[in-house]
């Protein structure tokens, strides 16, 4: 079963695979058609990848925490624009 969250700076990304309601999102949820193999190979993979996102958000973070700064401006500028009043 995959549960995971990540969240790598309190505005900049939060990541979590559990719907609104906090029913967890499995794999199998994802992916009915697979088999149970496939499902695992999938989840194995799924965290692979995130591992490598997370390796290259610490690098950022070390090397160039600046970018990080002005995508959180970019996006909270964006999310202002799409707010409905």
């Amino acid at each position: 079963m995959l549960a995971f969250c990540i969240q790598l700076t309190p505005c900049f990304v939060m990541f979590q695979t559990s719907s609104p309601d906090k029913k967890e999102i499995t794999i199998a949820d994802l992916y009915p058609e697979l088999t149970r193999e496939q499902q695992a190979e999938a989840e194995e993979n799924w965290l692979r990848y995130l591992a490598v996102v997370k390796r290259i958000f610490e690098d950022i973070c070390r090397e160039k925490p600046e970018i990080l700064t002005e995508l959180e401006r970019r996006a909270m500028l964006r999310k202002k624009g799409n707010r409905r009043f």
